[in-house]
């Protein structure tokens, strides 16, 4: 006989799984549809690639190099250095003798009151940018020579006004291994529906700063990145702002347009993800206490509760053997889409429980009133 409490978490977490199934399998068709390639033999508009770099000296050079080698015919670069410490800026202007399409601009002072320090390079890069698109990227990216010419392909049979794609992200450390990609690939693909998104029927969005496509008229009218430029993750804000104003947007997969090494330790995992998790509190501060007490109790009967059911009550393991186990397949069906190494599957319910850590982490800092500091620059939820 099922205790209560056992028989809440199955409930829970079969609703759950029939839920997030349908919506899974709804954003890989859409993500499949999207990615479709198609023939475009119109004039091709003009793109102003933009990457603000701020301490990239270990990524710089691979950026440029990759942005410089792409085969989109009519295409600017400018990279801007943020106030930076080490030799990035050095680097850039030696590019510059090798690219003549790099045009580079130096920031040396800290963002005005009220500005997020990457929104205020974004700005200060969009008033130098001559293309009629767009394309906001960040400098631990690397580019296919694909990479422009595939997301303005998209963004036009999409008939877009802002296309952002997911990299493949590339990891080296565990934690890596263990939390970017269920974090960056599973856990965006559960929350949103892509197809209401793009058809502007959902207050949800998805978006990423690593690869964010823009038609210039659009972004200037709506304000560009001056009117989110306080929001703590500027991508997210700048992508619910589009959609308050009736703009279009789309997300799409961009494992073959670029790849992406956010973080290089255990540690940058950590900050960069908390610095992240503030977002949420931002967006559900004024969420009544049972509602996120709703969610709390809905991600660990889905993702945590299941598996030490399993090993805490060996009489009843067969039924949350078999909900991990669902689980699992959902979390196999986006590591195959997104050609990703299969122990991450393994991983899953561990990436969880990171989650959950990095949340607590992130709610003390907020009750301590602490900020999270990234690339030494204070973050607060306070913002």
């Amino acid at each position: 006989m099922l205790s209560a409490f056992l028989l809440a978490v199955y409930l829970t977490a079969l609703a759950l799984l029939l839920a997030l199934s349908i919506r899974l399998w709804r954003n890989l068709r859409f993500l499949c549809f999207a990615g479709r390639p198609v023939t475009d033999a119109t004039e091709l508009p003009a793109v102003s690639v933009l990457v603000p770099a701020r301490n990239e000296a270990h990524n710089i050079t691979a950026c440029v190099e990759s942005l410089a080698q792409q085969d989109y015919p009519t295409l600017e670069i400018i990279v801007l250095d943020d106030q930076s410490t080490d030799g990035t800026y050095a680097q850039l202007m030696a590019l510059t003798a090798k690219f003549p399409a790099l045009r580079v601009m130096r920031n040396t002072t800290p963002p005005p009151p009220g500005w997020n320090g990457k929104s205020y390079a974004c700005h200060l890069l969009s008033a130098q940018a001559s293309g009629a698109w767009l394309l906001f990227t960040d400098a631990d990216t690397v580019h296919t020579s694909r990479s422009v010419s595939s997301g303005m392909s998209q963004a036009r049979r999409l008939n877009v006004d802002l296309l952002t794609a997911l990299p493949y992200q590339r990891t080296g450390s565990w934690p890596e291994k263990v939390m970017v990609s269920f974090i960056m690939d599973f856990l965006p693909l559960l929350g949103v529906d892509l197809w209401r998104m793009w058809r502007r029927n959902s207050e949800q969005v998805l978006a990423n700063g690593q690869y964010m496509l823009v038609q210039a008229a659009t972004y200037r009218a709506l304000g560009g990145h001056e009117a989110i430029k306080g929001a703590l993750v500027d991508d997210f804000a700048l992508a619910q702002h589009f959609t308050r104003h009736g703009a279009t947007i789309a997300f799409v997969n961009g494992i073959s347009m670029l790849t992406c090494r956010m973080y290089g330790n255990g540690r940058e995992v950590w900050h960069g993800f908390s610095k992240n998790m503030l977002l949420a509190l931002q967006t559900n501060a004024r969420w009544p206490v049972w509602k996120a007490l709703l969610f709390a109790w809905g991600f660990a009967s889905l993702f945590v509760l299941p598996p030490l059911i399993a090993l805490l009550y060996p009489n009843d393991r067969w039924l949350a053997l078999l909900l991990a186990g669902w689980l699992l397949v959902l979390r196999a069906a986006v590591v195959l889409h997104f050609r990703r190494p299969a122990h991450e599957i393994l991983t899953t319910p561990l990436a969880a429980v990171g989650v959950m850590l990095l949340g607590l982490n992130t709610l003390y800092l907020k009750r301590r009133n602490r900020p999270i500091r990234w690339k030494d620059r204070p973050y607060s939820i306070s913002q």
